[in-house]
């Protein structure tokens, strides 16, 4: 598939060392597969502006320099979950996020960790399972934070009914759900959130763009591989979808749970070309 110049520009980035790659740089280099025109330096200087106004400093308390974060971006600049139009893709779009001032909890979360950080704020992500978090890092502990409810603090008890909720009571929480998220780890999870939009959307050519760039940040992920072999089905190149369900198999563990789906598709295709 010729896939736009956009994502040979993100593959190169994401290439780069791990220190030499900026979440905001990247994730702006992901909007460019949607917004080819889209200027780079004027996005960063919109978050520098934002971080200029904010009335923070590394020499305060955490709580007033998170009561000033969510006094500029909640309070005077509106930034909100989107819950009237979650799925939509734009969500997932840095640019988008700052035009429309709605997100959903990681992109809400990356504007909150990008402004903090260019105030020399220790605030990361947190990749908790189902809504993306945020953290303040300090001497005596760690602040959880939840951008997407205007940046509330959360308490660990909290994350734990947030999971249950979610996923179930027997859900089991785990210390390192609230773990700070790398920069390739958020990319990742940007990319599969608009991998799902799209799928839902049954727009497989965006589907197929994701899962690129999602191999582009993680070349040996598995389930990039067999995602893709899926839509290959899907989309009737079963050429290509054979090619990546045999690579799949030869790459996996003999108790992976996805094996005997891949096999059986296997026989599938096998069966159509008889």
């Amino acid at each position: 598939m010729n896939y736009p110049e956009a994502v040979r520009e993100f593959a190169r980035y994401v290439a780069l060392p791990v220190e030499q790659i900026r979440l905001d740089v990247a994730a702006l280099l992901l909007a460019r597969t949607e917004y080819p025109a889209l200027d780079l330096a004027a996005q960063l200087k919109r978050l520098d502006t934002l971080a200029a106004r904010a009335e923070c400093d590394p020499g305060l308390s955490p709580q007033v320099n998170i009561a000033s974060l969510n006094q500029l971006l909640y309070d005077e600049e509106k930034f909100a979950g989107n819950d009237e139009d979650y799925d939509d893709p734009r969500n997932s779009y840095l640019n988008d996020v700052l035009d429309r001032k709605v997100g959903i909890p990681i992109t809400l979360s990356l504007v909150y960790q990008e402004v903090a950080r260019r105030c020399g704020l220790p605030v990361v992500g947190v990749g908790f399972p189902g809504h993306f978090l945020a953290k303040y890092i300090t001497a005596s502990g760690e602040i959880l934070l939840d951008p997407y409810h205007r940046g509330v603090t959360v308490s660990v008890q909290e994350c734990e009914e947030k999971l249950k909720a979610q996923f179930g009571e027997e859900a089991e929480f785990r210390p390192t759900y609230l773990q700070e998220s790398s920069t390739k780890h958020i990319l990742t999870r940007m990319l599969n959130n608009l991998k799902g939009a799209f799928f839902r959307r049954k727009d497989f050519a965006r589907v197929l763009m994701m899962i690129e760039m999602a191999l582009a940040v993680d070349p040996a992920s598995r389930q990039e591989i067999h995602d893709r072999a899926m839509i290959y089905f899907l989309i009737r190149r079963y050429g290509d979808a054979m090619a990546d369900l045999r690579y799949y198999l030869s790459i996996s563990p003999p108790d992976d749970h996805q094996i005997r789906s891949v096999r059986t598709m296997m026989h599938r295709i096998q069966a159509m070309h008889n």
